[in-house]
């Protein structure tokens, strides 16, 4: 694994097997960020800009700050893996009309939000630790696309005024009662598949007990809960749970990348070769604040390369995105071995 510096803010982390990200490699990702005069650092973990499926961990914490900004077009998701951070939806007037507070520590909270597309969103970090977010978000980078809101400071304002003017946006919510609603129970759609009906769609822990329980009663071994409204969706993305018998085929994608966070629990990738020997091997396990830890919270697959998931724990609890639209002939589940 190499980390490529390519800016003060932007580090790309290459591998020709599986770009992974271990707890202990956040140490060399809060040491960038702890330099950057904009306080923020991230690790880009897709090939390059062109890509479909852009890969990002980020850190910043309340120092930070960050104008709210719109995707023209594309779905954006944050998944927290530390600390915790404000997030806003606004209305193309300014207006405040939604509130949420992600947390990975608080359990009353939830770590996941997907944002729909051409939608006025801030956020800021706050309490004490740095905030360290998994980013995912349609490819290819087309700076037009970002748009920056113009009722609200920019960077070049200062972040003094920012910060300000957040504090105003957080006392607009806590005076007019704008508060986070209640937490969705999803629509069971089949014994071991679950799907949101929200356009932003929120995860807590709590959230994903009834899919870990189907996992556990299903004879696949495995249930799942889409965030995507449907295979057409440019941005697929579902918490997948898988027990410690799940017996998934070795398979490969074409044409398609795919990333996976695990939020609970441990597991391996094992990447094999044409023989059937193994190439290499990352040992999974959720995010920790143990810079010792090499276990990997984060696996990049890219397109055309083997791969099998093993399960160690009672189960594994999983994010899983890849670009759309689904179709089922891009895995490829037969691999033809040279001894066959």
């Amino acid at each position: 694994m190499k980390i490529f510096g390519l800016s003060a803010e932007t580090s790309y982390i290459l591998d020709p097997v599986a770009p992974a990200m271990s707890s202990s490699m956040t140490h060399a990702l809060v040491e960038r960020f702890k330099q950057s005069s904009r306080g923020r650092h991230r690790f880009c973990f897709h090939q390059n800009p062109e890509v479909d499926l852009h890969d990002i961990i980020i850190c910043y914490d309340k120092r930070s700050y960050i104008p709210p900004n719109k995707h023209i077009g594309k779905v954006e998701s944050l998944l927290v893996l530390q600390g915790a951070l404000d997030f806003f939806l606004f209305s193309d007037s300014g207006t405040v009309y939604d509130y949420r507070r992600l947390s990975a520590e608080d359990e009353n909270c939830p770590f996941f939000l997907r944002v729909p597309p051409n939608t006025w969103h801030g956020l800021r970090a706050v309490g004490d630790l740095p905030c360290i977010v998994k980013e995912t978000i349609s490819g290819p980078y087309d700076q037009s696309s970002l748009q920056w809101a113009p009722y609200a400071p920019s960077e070049a304002e200062g972040s003094s005024e920012g910060h300000n003017w957040y504090n105003g946006v957080a006392a607009y919510c806590q005076k007019h009662n704008i508060s986070s609603p209640e937490e969705e129970a999803f629509a069971q759609i089949s014994s071991n598949v679950f799907r949101s009906s929200r356009q932003l769609v929120t995860i807590s822990r709590r959230q994903m007990e009834p899919v870990i329980k189907a996992a556990e009663e299903s004879v696949l071994s495995r249930a799942r809960v889409c965030c995507h409204g449907g295979p057409e969706d440019k941005l697929q993305e579902m918490f997948i749970a898988l027990t410690r018998e799940v017996d998934i085929a070795e398979s490969m994608h074409l044409r398609k990348d795919e990333s996976l966070t695990v939020v609970e629990g441990n597991g391996r990738y094992i990447f094999p070769n044409e023989d059937g020997s193994t190439r290499s091997e990352i040992s999974l396990a959720q995010y920790s604040k143990d810079c010792s830890n090499e276990k990997s919270f984060y696996a990049r697959i890219n397109r055309y390369v083997p791969h099998k998931i093993v399960v160690d724990s009672p189960f594994l609890l999983i994010h899983e995105a890849t670009t759309g639209p689904f179709r089922k002939d891009e895995t490829d589940y037969r691999i033809k071995r040279a001894d066959q």
